[in-house]
């Protein structure tokens, strides 16, 4: 066999692999119960942890100005929110697929509850910083509830996680 014909073969063994893995993303049966290949739980835990560190990195802008610029506080009113809502999304897929898990589902409706927390505290963090009378002392106590909120969600997601994946 040439160079080229084994190439060719090479190739054609890569892109069948390739459309198999496309076909079905899960290893096993269990990959989706178990959350290691589960779209939803991995894109709820990414989202918290991207507005977890937005809402750390704005606590930090905060403290280190006098007022926030209103162009900064409508960015993360927007990624924020965005961050948040995605998550919301994501959570609510979460109990579709998970409809028949009795457990899972009590666990998912705990983030659920603590994330309208987070949202609710985002909220406030933001009218914080759109208030006529800026209040920095006000405004880092909002952030920091907001951190500890989602520091909270993460906990708890992770918990999940490491229930599904540890289910054989």
């Amino acid at each position: 066999m040439n160079t080229t014909s084994k190439l060719l073969m090479a190739t054609v063994l890569l892109l069948s692999g390739s459309v198999l893995w496309a076909q079905n993303p899960f290893r096993d049966a269990g990959a989706k119960v178990r959350g290691d290949a589960y779209w939803p739980s991995k894109a709820v835990g990414r989202g918290v942890q991207h507005a977890r560190n937005y809402a750390q990195d704005f606590q930090t802008y905060v403290a280190k100005n006098e007022k926030p610029e209103p162009s900064v506080v409508n960015d993360i009113k927007a990624q924020l929110g965005r961050y948040l809502e995605d998550s919301r999304k994501h959570l609510a897929t979460m109990k579709k697929d998970f409809a028949e898990d009795k457990e899972t589902l009590a666990e998912i409706k705990k983030i659920e509850d603590e994330l309208a927390t987070a949202i609710t505290a985002n909220q406030a963090m933001i009218a914080c910083c759109e208030h006529e009378k800026f209040d920095k002392v006000a405004t880092m106590s909002c952030c920091t509830d907001l951190v500890k909120q989602l520091d909270k969600i993460h906990a708890t997601h992770q918990s999940l996680m490491h229930r599904l994946t540890s289910k054989k």
